[in-house]
């Protein structure tokens, strides 16, 4: 009988690509997905490319919610969102555990309602690696201290870790048109809070971070209390952006630059240490996509597939 899967914020990029990943296996699993709103157009949007999956409401500031959705489930994949305002305003006022918080919420309803299995997506501790400068890096401390309090609970529930490199996807949100390169030819700028030769992990989160977790669920023996890198491979921002060039014909250049919705000193002081250590820097790691049944989205296969993509 399929295993019964609770897919934490599954509208969302990592979400929607476990659902994508888990429901093209309906012999091992029933996916369940959990949104705080189950009639908003991206749960439709889903609903039509999956119909086999369940959609159920909670709210990881919601206990009661979160242990109804897992109720009767094998297996809970579960991410939190930084970015979100209700956790920021919270970061901002001094509220330091506000992603931890909701971490702990999904950990307890999970153990509470007898769920054998939690995936978590994850990031490593700037200070554990980097010193205390980087103790204002609170997106990736907080993960990481979710990563610590499900291993705190090894004897209840068995713990999966996957670490995403940077999304390709992420360089989509800031491209600009220009005009400033001559001959009467408009370029699109894409703008990027990194350095151009910065060299760090890439990864189509859309198709494979789910395909990383099916990695982790198809050995358990072997990856339980271990991490699993969702990477496609190493680049540079300049070398995405030739890519989207070459392939597309549109001329294209790199700028490392501000984006104002995320220029505060806590996203910087992660991206400071991503430049300095690499995104992904912990020992007893395994790269799923060696292991995974597909290949891993390449560069080129990612821009192949955005080949329309022109800013508004």
């Amino acid at each position: 009988m399929p295993e019964i899967v609770a897919v934490i914020g599954a509208t969302g990029f990592q979400g929607s690509s476990v659902v994508k990943a888990l429901s093209s296996l309906p012999n091992q699993y029933t996916v369940r997905g959990v949104t705080r709103s189950t009639t908003s157009a991206r749960v439709s949007e889903l609903k039509a490319l999956y119909p086999s999956v369940q959609w159920v409401g909670a709210d990881l500031n919601n206990p009661a919610s979160l242990r109804e959705a897992f109720r009767g489930v094998d297996i809970v994949f579960g991410n939190t969102n930084y970015l979100q305002p209700d956790i920021m305003n919270k970061i901002d006022a001094g509220d330091l555990d506000a992603e931890f918080r909701q971490g702990q919420n999904m950990v307890d309803a999970a153990i509470a309602e007898g769920v054998k299995h939690f995936v978590y997506s994850s990031l490593e501790s700037p200070t554990k690696v980097g010193g205390p400068e980087y103790s204002g890096a609170h997106e990736p401390e907080g993960k990481y201290k979710i990563e610590q309090y499900i291993r705190s609970n090894k004897d209840r529930i068995a713990g999966y870790f996957i670490y995403a490199g940077f999304y390709f996807q992420n360089l989509l949100l800031s491209a600009q048109w220009d005009n400033s390169i001559g001959n009467g030819k408009e370029a699109i700028v894409f703008t990027y809070p990194l350095p151009a030769d910065a060299t760090l992990p890439y990864v189509d989160i859309e198709e494979d971070l789910g395909a990383a977790v099916a990695v982790a669920l198809s050995n358990r023996s072997e990856y339980s209390g271990k991490v699993l890198a969702a990477v496609e491979g190493y680049y540079t921002g300049e070398e995405i952006v030739r890519a989207f060039a070459r392939i597309t014909g549109v001329p294209a250049r790199y700028q490392y630059g501000v984006i104002p919705e995320i220029d505060r000193s806590d996203i910087n002081a992660m991206l400071n240490f991503f430049v300095k250590f690499g995104a992904i820097t912990e020992h007893d790691w395994t790269i799923a996509k060696t292991k995974a049944s597909r290949p891993f989205t390449t560069l080129d296969g990612f821009w192949t597939k955005y080949s329309t993509f022109r800013p508004e």
